[in-house]
């Protein structure tokens, strides 16, 4: 099982560099970051399809000295079934940089497949999203869609820790006046274990390179990330 996971991971990070290295050539800069993320959800009743989901997530970059974004997103969901859902959302980023605070307000759309397990106990999801980026430095509305799958697999021995790895790719749809690029935008790949501390309560702790295209040159982050999902 060790040998395993060592060898998966190691795949992942030669498949992050290689999807990369089609997309750009441009010299590439490196940070460490750390993410925090903490996630809430629940249904409007009991029995009712109809959920609410709500994030809070603070960033900070250049090995953790500074504030890098913070990211508010709230949402409703409508579950089709088990399995399937749809989801309408919105979200308030600010990000920091040296001329200011950027703000960014983003409406999202997405669909959200979990697959019945495979025969060794892995479960993927599959999620796509739509976003539509509006900047105060621009006019232009950005247009970008966002593919993630996720897998999942329990520590065997254990009864609530999992092995967790997914990767997102971004891909804008058009350029902007406030410094989107139509094509490749990112890629964030992530390793770590996802630890089911209650029935309401899950913390995934990891490692997340993102891998981001630049105007000038490309940036490869190192992300210490934490999350914790709360339902409700």
């Amino acid at each position: 099982m060790r040998f395993n996971t060592i060898r998966l991971l190691r795949g992942l990070s030669i498949g992050v560099m290689s999807t990369s290295a089609c997309w750009t050539y441009a010299e590439v800069e490196e940070d460490s970051r750390f993410w925090f993320n903490l996630t809430m959800e629940g249904k409007l009743a009991k029995e009712s399809r109809i959920g609410w989901y709500a994030e809070l997530q603070p960033r900070l970059k250049e090995e953790g000295r500074e504030h890098d974004q913070t990211i508010i997103r709230p949402a409703v969901n409508y579950w089709v079934s088990d399995r399937a859902s749809i989801w309408l959302g919105y979200a308030d980023v600010r990000t920091h940089t040296a001329q200011g605070t950027n703000h960014e307000q983003r409406w999202w759309q997405q669909f959200m497949y979990t697959f019945p397990p495979t025969s060794n106990g892995i479960v993927i999801t599959s999620r796509t999203r739509l976003e539509q980026r509006n900047f105060d430095t621009g006019h232009d509305t950005g247009h970008r869609v966002r593919q993630l799958v996720r897998a999942i697999k329990k520590i065997e021995g254990t009864e609530s820790l999992s092995w967790l790895l997914w990767d997102e790719l971004f891909v804008s749809t058009r350029s902007t006046d406030w410094g989107a690029m139509s094509g490749f935008d990112q890629n964030r790949a992530f390793a770590g274990i996802a630890w089911q501390a209650a029935q309401n309560a899950r913390l995934e702790i990891g490692y997340v390179n993102q891998y981001v295209r630049g105007h000038e040159f490309d940036r490869m982050n190192h992300v210490l990330s934490t999350s914790l999902f709360l339902r409700f």
